[in-house]
């Protein structure tokens, strides 16, 4: 078969499109997925170029996120034929002691196409354990840009502690709303019935329909940021910032939050390191949280959830398989309005 691999870490042009070994028997439980979709996420890029943490086997199957078809099933759960999500981590769920636990917070979690083998291949055997039907109001192309930033918004969300039907006054930012995280943010937020939402970009060719959301305000970041969300924020402040950009807007976030407010980070993509008062941490009484992907229940839970609202992701662009490296390309820069898709 073919699939998406790299032979080393660094440039976009070390992608391959190619032979790849095909594994030829399933065991019971598991099940054959033909590729009929899959998206891209900024950690493929750092991926590529090289993380330190991680133990690369060479050729390294690229891609977290599939959308696929039953071609061949030794499950109970799956017939042929039946369109399914895979989840994006792979874990028994179980901590050190035997215990049950949240797959993203086992030792052995591993995220797919980073320390696992990845998705982008012609056809994939997964545990069935780690598939869930397609939302039926969907195309197999918005389909697969949920799995990864779907199920990191949904549970930085549930850190945050809101709930659907109860923050239509709570004043939420969210950040960089240009990548698939803030999207998958915006729309469930506003599936939740937010309706005092602000957003940024460094571009407003990035709010997209947002701006038109009854209650969801967008602000070009600018030097006067700061300035322009506290007077959207009064009299009080915000009370939770939802953010993957990192340094560039640490303190402007933590200057944000009203007594007791949340902020809650996915990444880092500024850059890692954020100069923290810690007066303000304890005298206001802030909460900083870490949200890494989230746990196969949180996965189960947000595709239920979109069915139910039927919500649309939103699709920047898509790209045969074969031309992964202009994918590539176009995700590193930045150009993209919503989530990028790769097709057979």
């Amino acid at each position: 078969m073919k699939a998406v691999y790299f032979q080393k870490t660094g440039s976009i042009s070390n992608l391959e499109w190619g032979d790849f070994p095909k594994r030829e028997k399933i065991k019971p439980g598991e099940v054959r997925l033909k590729f009929l979709a899959g998206s891209l996420n900024h950690l493929d890029l750092w991926v590529l170029k090289g993380l330190p943490r991680v133990r690369y086997t060479f050729p390294h199957l690229c891609g977290a996120d599939l959308c696929g078809e039953v071609i061949e099933s030794k499950s109970k759960k799956f017939k042929l034929k039946e369109k399914v999500l895979l989840y994006p981590g792979t874990s028994l769920g179980k901590d050190s002691l035997g215990r049950p636990c949240p797959e993203n917070l086992c030792d052995d979690f591993k995220i797919r196409g980073e320390n696992a083998p990845g998705v982008f291949a012609e056809e994939i055997v997964a545990s069935d354990r780690y598939l869930i039907k397609a939302p039926k109001h969907l195309t197999s192309i918005e389909a697969a840009s949920i799995p990864l930033v779907y199920l990191t918004a949904w549970q930085m969300i549930e850190k945050a502690e809101l709930k659907p039907g109860k923050i239509s006054t709570v004043p939420i930012l969210v950040n960089g709303v240009g990548s698939g995280v803030s999207q998958a943010l915006l729309n469930i937020l506003n599936s939740f019935g937010a309706k005092r939402i602000a957003f940024t970009s460094r571009s407003e060719a990035k709010f997209g329909d947002w701006k038109k959301t009854p209650g969801f305000t967008g602000f070009t970041l600018s030097e006067n940021t700061y300035d322009d969300l506290k007077s959207w924020a009064k009299p009080d402040g915000i009370s939770v910032v939802f953010d993957h950009v990192g340094e560039a807007l640490f303190e402007t976030n933590i200057r944000l939050l009203k007594r007791g407010g949340k902020l809650v980070t996915c990444g880092a993509t500024s850059g890692h390191k954020g100069n923290l008062d810690l007066r303000h941490l304890y005298f206001r009484q802030l909460q900083l949280l870490g949200s890494t992907m989230g746990s196969l229940k949180h996965f189960k839970d947000v595709i239920r959830w979109i069915e139910k609202k039927k919500i649309h992701p939103k699709i920047s662009k898509t790209f045969p398989l074969q031309n992964i490296q202009e994918a590539y390309q176009y995700l590193e820069s930045g150009s993209q309005t919503g989530k990028i898709v790769l097709t057979p």
